[in-house]
């Protein structure tokens, strides 16, 4: 398996991804996982022996990268090593849809930084360190808007709380807590996967296949939706997460090798069911598809239920 590799994308092989689903796929499904845990054990370590220096943890990334399982799965790691974490997201701070600003075709822009009421974050932050209480709204995304209830968060000296969301490395955020009580993670899809000297498979590529099955099974979005707005999404990731990933103490790469070759298994009948299959009015899923089927299928029924792909896929992710 890769050694991990904070600076750069990893890269594997068509090959050697076969080899493993074809020879030993539960083996295989047993590594990817211990890959990426294992990231996600280091950034607790570097968390909890800087000794009481860190209250904070700021988790980025892009959309479908894994976030909100990386966020609790951290939470649990930090806990094992004696302090307690609380996880919150940075979506509940949403000012709702009618507020967001307008994009050039008229819809609106939900990956804009504008679309987040930064004046409460800050204060109930701000509070949250004065007093070690604080109330956190609460964001429904069926309605749109904030509701009654809300998070009340309570910190004591000795725990850490962990914010994620996409724009959580925005200077914006949290900016009059120090520096140095803020520990900032970026993580993402870092894999490609090649043919040779030819990639196949971009980190984008893996994304959009989990926001895809995502958005399906878990929103009611029809593939061409996500598929819709998906340029909107990347967009926005280009503009408000780019310009602040690499201001990180750590990367994690939310890879999770083996998911090549379960997508495929999944996809297929959603997008036949869909005409999207070799639709020409797609040319980038076609492109995706094609790639899909050089790869060996590895059942989902080897899927971990803990796994960061249940997440995008369900039957439970107790984390």
């Amino acid at each position: 398996m890769r050694e991990i590799n904070e600076k750069k994308y990893s890269v594997l092989t068509m090959q050697e991804v076969n080899d493993q689903a074809v020879s030993d796929p539960e083996g295989f499904v047993g590594a990817s996982e211990e890959y990426y845990n294992n990231q996600v054990m280091a950034a607790a370590g570097a968390v909890c022996e800087s000794g009481r220096q860190y209250k904070f943890v700021l988790l980025c990334g892009p959309s479908a990268s894994g976030k909100t399982t990386t966020a609790h799965k951290l939470k649990h790691r930090i806990a094992a090593l004696g302090r307690t974490a609380r996880v919150v997201s940075m979506d509940n701070f949403f000012t709702g849809i009618a507020t967001y600003p307008i994009l050039p075709d008229g819809s609106r822009d939900m990956e804009s930084v504008k679309a987040i009421d930064m004046d409460l974050l800050n204060e109930c932050f701000d509070t949250l360190m004065e007093t070690g209480r604080a109330k956190f709204p609460i964001f429904d995304f069926k309605q749109q808007k904030s509701i009654h209830e809300v998070h009340d968060i309570t910190l004591d000296p000795e725990d850490i709380l962990i914010m994620e969301g996409i724009h959580v490395l925005n200077p914006d955020v949290l900016c009059h807590i120090e520096r140095r009580h803020v520990y900032r993670i970026y993580c993402s899809v870092r894999t490609k996967f090649v043919d040779g000297e030819e990639t196949i498979l971009e980190p984008k590529d893996i994304r959009l296949m989990r926001r895809i099955v995502r958005d399906y099974d878990f929103r009611n979005y029809l593939p061409e939706q996500t598929l819709a707005y998906w340029k909107n999404v990347v967009e926005g990731e280009r503009k408000n997460i780019d310009p602040y990933r690499d201001d990180v103490e750590r990367k994690l790469d939310n890879t999770i090798d083996y998911e090549v070759c379960v997508w495929r298994e999944m996809l297929n009948g959603l997008m036949s069911r869909s005409g999207l299959y070799n639709n020409g009015e797609y040319p980038e899923l076609s492109r995706i598809f094609e790639a899909l089927t050089h790869f060996e299928q590895v059942c989902h029924g080897l899927i971990p239920k803990n796994s960061l792909l249940r997440e995008f896929i369900g039957e439970d992710n107790p984390v």
